[in-house]
Order: C-alpha cells, then structure tokens, then sequence
C-alpha cells in the first residue's frame, strides 16, 4: 500500500525507472593520453570531439591508438543518434559489433560490445579497450577525420 503512495510523488517529481533523471550536453573535446616511456607512447591515447546538432543528434569524431608496441589505431566520423546521454556507433562493414558512448558531465565512458570476437568495429586488432575520456574543453569543436591524428 504504502507503494502507492510514492508511486505518484515520482511521477511528479519527472523520474522514471530505467531513464535517465537529467539531459546532458556532450558538446566538447575529450582527451586520453598515454604514458610515455623511453620517448614512446605506453597505454592508449585518443582523442573524442563532440558536437550537439539537435537534442537527439550528435557529429562526432574519435581517434584511439593503442600505443607502443603496435600503435593499433582506429577512428570514426560519424552523425549519431543520441539518446539518454549515450552514442551508439555500429560500423557498416561489421554488424557483429557496437561502440557505445556515455556520457556524463565531466567524461565519457567507452565500451565496446561483439557478437563475434574476431570483430574489431572497424578498428585494428587491439586498439579498442574499455576506457574513460576526461572531458578537456566544452567548447564547440571542429568536427573532422582524425585518422592522421597519430601519424
């Protein structure tokens, strides 16, 4: 009984189970950088631009290197839906993989989900990993290939 009660303080209050409780705009520039070591490149590094077109749209551009020894690389420019603060990325050639962007107010968090484990979501073996982007600058940046970024 006492359930019931609540139920419409909720309802009032905007929280829905399940939704997020508050839009975020993701406009900016998200940065990792890599630890250097013996002046090469250790870790991943990348870089993630970001760009509200409209509530539910973004144009985003993302560059990831997973650095010494390999420098395994991959990048993404792309118009997204966005939705409940996350970006879905699906690559056209392989079904068989998602990129999922969350955000949040001072970072984005980057999960990278196969059906098949020889998919790499059109990046190189390796460069892919679970990582968090802090958020470097909310400005509007320029939204452009960043496949050189690392060359």
């Amino acid at each position: 009984m006492k359930s019931f009660i609540f139920l419409p303080l909720l309802v009032l209050t905007g929280f829905i189970p399940g939704k997020s409780s508050s839009f975020i705009n993701p406009t900016g520039t998200y940065r990792l950088k890599g630890v250097v070591k013996n002046n090469k490149v250790t870790g991943h590094s990348g870089e993630l631009r970001v760009r509200l077109l409209d509530e539910n749209t973004v144009a985003l551009c993302f560059y990831i290197n997973a650095g010494y020894p390999g420098y395994q690389s991959g990048s993404v420019l792309d118009t997204l839906s966005y939705e409940e603060n996350k970006v879905e990325y699906r690559p056209v050639k392989d079904t068989g993989c998602s990129v999922y962007f969350y955000f949040d107010l001072r970072k984005v968090n980057l999960l990278q989900v196969m059906s098949d484990p020889r998919s790499g979501c059109g990046f190189d073996p390796g460069a892919f990993a679970p990582l968090v982007f802090p958020k470097v600058s909310s400005e509007i940046p320029i939204i452009q290939n960043l496949e050189r970024k690392g060359n």
